[in-house]
């Protein structure tokens, strides 16, 4: 993949992604090699004053939300994956601590809606790692030992909330985002997009605000984007990224996206993860005691029923 990098002004700030570049000897070569295609972070978005068809943004949230299964999102309890994946090298380069590309190769994930409670068990050429993530607690395990790095955990804590957000979607952000604010329209491949945007406090990870903004398909009100500023981590301040769905699958009322494709859409843009699910099934009725960073109930264990006879 090309790797494309934003022209810099004199005296452009360095954020902690850039940074992260420098101490790594990597930008400069960056600026020489790659073109400017970083794309406008969601805290910067320019809002619409007119609405060109009386369409408002709180309108557009509720009809991809209603289209995601929101009406029925009081009977969602919990949400179980098997995700398989792949790295993209440079982004595992820049930031190590976020991708854990050793660790966070294939997994068994589960959510809880009502605690909001993210687990994951990574396995890769490194080992097993776990996180055990909630609004208020971080915990990480590598290979069975919990770590009391501030920096692996901060890195966790980034990296779970944003994929409760890209699991979920529009159903993770109902009660988050009271006042959708809309922005210009935009086409891709061909197709309309609805794009809308917020702002929300608290953020990812340890960031006490975030923004986000959604792309919503104007034919089919499937959610087809969401894209983040990345601001609570050290390493990740003033970058930006996108993800896209690039399938979806229908369960007892919900649509989920089940095929994923990560960017880093500023301050420089390259490819960064692309992953997917091998298997899914969702309300076995799942409470937090059946998840710790330690062990996992029979129930919670179990593998995610396979996608098309996917192992």
């Amino acid at each position: 993949h090309a790797l494309q990098l934003k022209r810099f002004e004199m005296g452009f700030p360095l954020t902690g992604f850039l940074k992260t570049l420098q101490n790594k000897n990597v930008l400069l070569a960056l600026i020489v090699v790659c073109s400017g295609c970083a794309k406008t972070s969601p805290q910067f978005e320019q809002v619409l004053q007119q609405l060109p068809d009386n369409r408002t943004a709180d309108d557009i949230f509720a009809l991809t939300f209603e289209k995601h299964g929101g009406a029925n999102l009081d009977e969602l309890n919990d949400l179980n994956l098997a995700i398989d994946g792949e790295w993209h090298f440079l982004v595992t380069q820049i930031q190590p601590l976020i991708a854990d590309a050793d660790y966070r190769q294939q997994s068994e994930e589960r959510l809880l809606l009502n605690e909001q409670l993210y687990f994951a068990n990574y396995k890769g050429d490194g080992g097993n790692k776990q996180v055990y993530r909630t609004p208020n607690e971080i915990k990480v395990a590598y290979n069975g030992e919990i770590t009391r790095d501030e920096q692996k955990n901060s890195a966790a804590a980034l990296t779970a909330d944003a994929f409760y957000l890209f699991t979920l979607g529009p159903l993770a952000l109902h009660e988050r985002v009271k006042n959708w604010q809309r922005l210009p329209d935009t086409t891709e491949d061909g197709n309309g997009y609805y794009r809308i945007n917020a702002r929300l406090a608290p953020g990812f990870g340890l960031s006490e605000r975030d923004f986000v903004t959604l792309w919503v398909n104007k034919q089919s009100a499937l959610t087809y984007r969401v894209h983040i500023t990345l601001d609570g981590f050290d390493a990740t301040k003033g970058a930006h990224a996108d993800t896209t769905y690039l399938k979806y699958t229908e369960i007892d009322g919900f649509t989920f996206p089940t095929h994923f494709f990560e960017r880093v859409r500023g301050p420089i843009s390259i490819d960064a993860h692309e992953w997917w699910y091998t298997g899914i099934d969702i309300n076995r009725g799942l409470t937090a005691q059946d998840l710790s960073i330690n062990a996992l109930s029979l129930k919670a264990k179990q593998p995610a029923i396979a996608i098309n006879g996917t192992d």
